[in-house]
């Protein structure tokens, strides 16, 4: 046998080695030592802003994109307090209901109240949560929910002369005494979890995101910070929709959407906080 050979062959698998152990290393601690173009690291974003990061919840870091499709939706649907409510429906997709008597809400309490109607007034109701109030449509937008995470999606956009909403969504519509008078929806099926190769960012490192743009200053509050998906806007297609995870972060009155697989971030505007 050539030991010399040998011996320099053995050299390099153990330099080769190294490297790989090195680059596992660096990626592990990557979140603790990434710095911001101000040369501000993680640790010290957190700190400025009165973040605990042992508080923070964790995503894993093996979650994927989330697929499904919409939901042909049709007036057969509604089973609940039926006699109650006139539906028609936008391209089969969406749900466009007007009640024949406005149904109060508590102007006090609007989530439980607004979650009991959606319980037992609106298909699928089980299936969503409550998410935002916005005083200046007076507007309360319901998400639909997989494994207790809140799908996202745009709360409406227009589409020639028609409004649809995000295919995740029901809005519901008040007037000015606080009773809801129509509501929208959409609704996805065949949702399905597939798992990708791609690391997800962890809440500190979609913290740092909304940090290094200005959105979230020292002076600010993070308000509330959960995992999700996002679902973009869509025309009458019913097409297959594959949606990213995503952190959820309010900061003081505002909402803003990191996408956890590629970081890039959306602004939701509403007029007021729940």
């Amino acid at each position: 046998m050539d030991w010399s050979k040998a011996k320099t062959i053995l050299i390099f698998a153990f330099l080769a080695l190294n490297i790989y152990l090195l680059f596992q290393l660096l990626t592990e601690t990557w979140a603790t030592e990434v710095v911001t173009n101000d040369n501000t690291s993680i640790a010290q974003i957190l700190d400025q802003r009165n973040v605990d990061p042992a508080k923070l919840p964790r995503m894993g870091r093996d979650i994927g994109y989330l697929t499904g499709s919409s939901e042909e939706m049709s007036a057969a649907m509604i089973t609940k307090n039926r006699e109650a409510q006139l539906a028609t429906t936008l391209d089969n997709m969406q749900l466009e209901v007007e009640l024949k008597q406005p149904v109060p809400l508590d102007a006090k309490d609007l989530r439980t109240t607004a979650s009991t109607f959606v319980a037992e007034y609106v298909p699928f109701g089980s299936e969503y949560a409550y998410w935002r109030y916005d005083e200046s449509t007076k507007q309360i937008a319901f998400v639909q929910t997989f494994e207790e995470n809140k799908i996202f999606s745009t709360p409406e956009v227009e589409g020639d002369t028609e409004m649809y909403i995000g295919p995740s969504l029901i809005l519901i519509q008040l007037n000015e005494a606080f009773e809801v008078t129509d509501y929208k929806q959409r609704h996805l099926k065949n949702l399905s979890s597939k798992t990708q190769d791609d690391l997800v960012l962890t809440a500190s490192e979609a913290i740092s995101q909304l940090a290094s743009r200005k959105y979230f200053q020292p002076n600010q509050e993070m308000r509330a910070i959960n995992t999700g998906f996002y679902s973009l806007p869509l025309d009458s297609s019913g097409s297959l929709i594959i949606m990213p995870p995503l952190w959820s972060i309010g900061i003081d009155d505002q909402v803003y959407f990191v996408n956890a697989i590629d970081g890039t971030v959306e602004h939701v505007e509403f007029e007021k906080k729940e």
